[in-house]
């Protein structure tokens, strides 16, 4: 068991002993039967268990086993305790999150090389039979991986009932969860019902499903790599703002279909049905947008260009020119200029002053504003969208109001100057790229 145990950590490129390694230890069989191999292999093991109070004092007993054993192999054990209340929607969804969340907190504090979990061949087994029910492509179909961002699960080889009998020759202990037996979640029911009737129809199940899986990892690499290079031929930065495009007529030419985009536009914050989404952006409206978890693909024709999301802008300042002009704004050098020395360079704002008492507002354009624009307003919307800004950057555009009229939009407007104004002027300079301010 140890040299297969052995074997399988240089086949998938775990890190080798004598690394530091968090185990996620419940108690039962496959992760005492982990600690135990770890320990044999000469890792340095450390001990994460979560009690999440879901089964009373069994869930306690389950950690006094754990917390006895690890005194007498003088490991370090730390235990996470919750109450079930804490656990809300799905349960077993929940209760992941919670101890993955407590075991990279702890890992990334403690400086652990990884975290090794128990999962054994039955439970890819079960993952890619509920993922392929649910509906999933290459990804889903392999189930776990034994090794990915810096989690490694070096059992994937073995089967439960392997595991078991492994842990008795050993004289191992370890304890039972009795809501396993219930059929309350889908896995147990596959797991107690549906997979018992398959696996009678191949007693070499175990060495069919390990071929499987090995031939899906290498599938998906080659998927991997192959996105990878339609991503580098699509995908061009934008010389003027430095954002992602993607040309339409060459999304045309690509020979690329809906379900491509979605697998090359994840790695960028994109759901895979939002990727599809985006590739059906040329045939609506231009302007149309689908924002992501961290960017948003925006038809601006003849591309869709793809921005980093950004928080939506909340900063005002208001103060005198004379505050201006002692540097109270990050970014906008102010000055105190006669006519003849005012530039028409839309990235400086000229305007008339009274004193140096005189009141500035700084902050980002809203609905309703306008400005003067000769013999009467015209709306700041209408400016923004004459200049062609892209639509998520439309929000990042900030004026300058005095005395209630907005006098600069940032980079691209400001109102000329009245005949009736006096002879000082107040030149702002605003010294960072326009619409990408950092006040």
């Amino acid at each position: 068991m140890l040299d297969r145990f052995k074997a399988f950590i240089l086949t998938y490129g775990m890190p080798e002993p004598p690394s530091r390694i968090l185990a996620m230890v419940s108690g039962g069989a496959d992760s005492m039967v982990l600690l135990h191999l770890l320990q044999q292999a000469g890792y340095s093991v450390q001990v994460l268990h979560v009690n999440y109070g879901l089964r009373g004092n069994e869930s306690d007993m389950d950690q006094q086993l754990l917390e006895s054993y690890c005194q007498r192999q003088g490991l370090e054990c730390k235990v996470i305790r919750c109450s079930p209340g804490q656990l809300t929607g799905n349960i077993q969804t929940a209760a992941r999150e919670l101890r993955y969340r407590e075991a990279e907190a702890w890992m990334n504090e403690a400086g652990f090389d990884a975290i090794a979990t128990g999962h054994q061949l039955d439970d890819a087994l079960e993952t890619c039979w509920l993922n392929l029910i649910r509906g999933t492509g290459i990804e889903g179909l392999k189930g776990i991986a034994p090794y990915s961002g810096r989690k490694m699960r070096p059992l994937l080889w073995a089967t439960a009932d392997e595991v078991r009998a492994f842990a008795k020759s050993q004289g191992i202990p370890w304890r039972e969860d009795q809501s396993n037996s219930s059929d309350a979640y889908r896995r147990n029911v596959l797991r107690n019902q549906i997979l018992p009737q398959l696996k009678t129809w191949n007693p070499k199940w175990a060495e069919g499903f390990a071929q499987t899986l090995d031939k899906l990892q290498t599938t998906a690499e080659l998927q991997r790599v192959h996105i990878n290079r339609i991503r580098q031929q699509l995908l061009h930065e934008d010389d003027s703002t430095g954002h992602l495009k993607i040309s339409v007529l060459e999304l045309a030419g690509s020979g690329i279909n809906e379900t491509t985009m979605g697998w090359l536009l994840m790695p960028l914050g994109f759901s895979e049905a939002q990727g599809r989404r985006v590739f059906s952006l040329p045939q609506g409206e231009n302007g149309k947008k689908i924002i992501g978890e961290t960017h948003t693909a925006s038809l601006q024709m003849p591309f869709i260009f793809i921005t980093e999301n950004v928080e939506e802008p909340n900063w005002e300042w208001k103060g005198s020119v004379q505050e201006l002009l002692e540097g109270a704004v990050h970014g906008i050098a102010a000055e105190v200029r006669n006519a003849a020395e005012l530039s028409p360079d839309p990235n400086r704002c000229s305007v008339g002053i009274r004193s140096l008492n005189d009141q500035v507002c700084i902050r980002p354009w809203k609905a309703g504003d306008r400005i003067y624009f000769g013999r009467g307003h015209k709306n700041v919307s209408d400016v923004i969208n004459e200049a062609s800004v892209l639509n998520p950057l439309k929000s990042m555009v900030y004026v300058v109001e005095m005395e209630g009229d907005v006098v600069w939009v940032q980079g691209i407007r400001k109102a000329p100057l009245r005949q009736d104004e006096g002879e000082m002027y107040l030149d702002l300079h605003w010294n960072v790229h326009p619409h990408h301010s950092d006040i």
